[in-house]
C-alpha cells in the first residue's frame, strides 16, 4: 500500500494526551491504527462511492482515509464528543456533531467506522432509541447488545445497494450472548462478505483481547 494513503495520527496522539481516560472509557473511544484505516477504507473503494459516511469519527483517522483513497468522493463524518471534535483532523469533510445513532437514515456508497464500546449495562435510557433503529432495520436488536451493535445495524441499513462497509468492532460479537441473531443479520441483510480477524494487543493500544474487521457490500 502506498504509504502516501497511510492518513498520520497526529491528531489522536494529541487527543489522547489530553484526554481523561475515564471520559475516554465512558464514551466507548477506541483508536484505529492508520494502516488499518487505510486498508478499511481500500475495501470501500472498491464500491466507488460518491458518498462515504464515517458514524464515530473520533478524532478523524478513517474519514482521513477514506479521503486519501477517495479523493471524489464526498466524506460525511458524526461525532457527539465536543472534547475529541476540538482535537480531530476531518480534512474536507462534512462533520456533523451530533449523535448518529437519533440521526436520519440518509444513503451512503461507502461506510467506514470504529463505533463505540459501550456494554449494555452502562447504556442508559436506551431501550426505546434501540427499538427504533431495530424497527427500522427489520431486526430485534437484544437487550444484551453492545452499543457498537446498533452502529452497525443502523450504518449497514444505510448503504445503498452494492455499497460497502468496514466496520471495526471486537471479536467478541462472535461468541456472545447476542451473537446468534446478530449473526443472522449480518449474513442476510447486512450482506457480510468477509470477517478479518486479529489479536487486540496487535492493534489497539488499549489491548482489546481480539479485534475484528466487517467487511460488508449491501445486497
Amino acid at each position: 500500500m502506498m504509504a502516501s494513503l497511510i492518513p498520520d495520527a497526529r491528531a489522536e496522539a494529541d487527543y489522547a494526551g489530553q484526554a481523561a481516560p475515564d471520559h475516554r472509557k465512558a464514551l466507548g473511544q477506541f483508536f484505529t491504527p492508520p494502516r488499518l484505516a487505510a486498508l478499511m477504507a481500500d475495501w470501500v473503494a472498491g464500491a466507488q462511492p460518491r458518498m462515504i459516511l464515517d458514524p464515530a469519527m473520533g478524532a478523524g483517522v478513517l474519514t482521513r482515509a477514506a479521503q486519501a483513497r477517495c479523493p471524489n468522493a464526498q466524506v460525511v463524518a458524526y461525532e457527539r464528543d465536543e472534547a475529541i471534535l476540538r482535537a480531530a483532523d476531518a480534512g474536507r469533510a462534512q462533520v456533523r456533531h451530533e449523535d448518529f445513532l437519533r440521526a436520519g437514515w440518509e444513503h451512503y456508497d461507502g461506510v467506514v467506522m470504529n463505533p463505540p464500546y459501550i456494554r449494555h449495562r452502562e447504556l442508559r435510557d436506551h431501550g426505546p432509541l434501540r427499538a427504533e433503529i431495530g424497527a427500522r432495520a427489520g431486526y430485534v436488536l437484544p437487550k444484551s447488545a453492545n452499543l457498537y451493535v446498533d452502529f452497525v445495524v443502523k450504518a449497514t441499513c444505510q448503504l445503498r445497494r452494492g455499497g460497502r462497509g468496514a466496520f471495526l468492532i471486537p471479536g467478541e460479537w462472535m461468541g456472545a450472548n447476542f451473537a446468534r441473531g446478530f449473526k443472522q443479520f449480518l449474513l442476510g441483510p447486512g450482506g457480510l462478505q468477509q470477517v478479518v480477524l486479529f489479536s487486540g494487543a496487535d492493534v489497539f493500544d488499549d489491548a482489546l483481547t481480539t479485534a475484528s474487521i466487517l467487511l460488508v457490500q449491501r445486497p
